[in-house]
């Protein structure tokens, strides 16, 4: 998982992964890498704190050089983007359904609430459903 410095950090700066094992079973689902998790939870953190950090020193909480710090800043959100326009996309084209969105604005509410199991269950339901229906 996450190098321990970085959790320190981010301990530090108020930011909860929650239960590591739901926190790994969905970046594992997710399109991000561990890096640009890792790289965005890192900016989070410098946000939420008011610290203005240069791209040195966030690179050294990672522990990677600036250039690869920057490139798997530019990664993540470029995949973060990507998976908003794909969202979108799939709604205009009618392959996700109000009942499919219904499944996913209640587990990100339940993530955010603290109720991770129940949302990770919500998550599944919908993975589950024919969402061309």
């Amino acid at each position: 998982m996450f190098r321990k410095r970085v959790v320190r950090f981010l301990e530090k700066n108020g930011v909860n992964l929650g239960e590591r094992g739901i926190f790994e079973e969905l970046l594992r689902g997710s399109n991000l890498t561990e890096a640009q998790a890792e790289t965005l939870l890192v900016e989070l953190a410098s946000a939420m704190s008011g610290l203005k950090l240069s791209v040195e020193e966030k690179a050294g909480i990672r522990g990677v050089s600036k250039g690869a710090y920057s490139r798997t800043k530019r990664q993540a959100l470029e995949n973060v983007k990507r998976s908003i326009y794909t969202l979108l996309l799939l709604r205009f084209l009618g392959v996700l359904g109000d009942e499919a969105l219904s499944l996913l604005m209640e587990a990100a509410g339940k993530l955010v609430n603290g109720d991770s199991e129940e949302a990770l269950e919500a998550l599944r339901q919908m993975t589950l459903h024919d969402v061309t229906e």
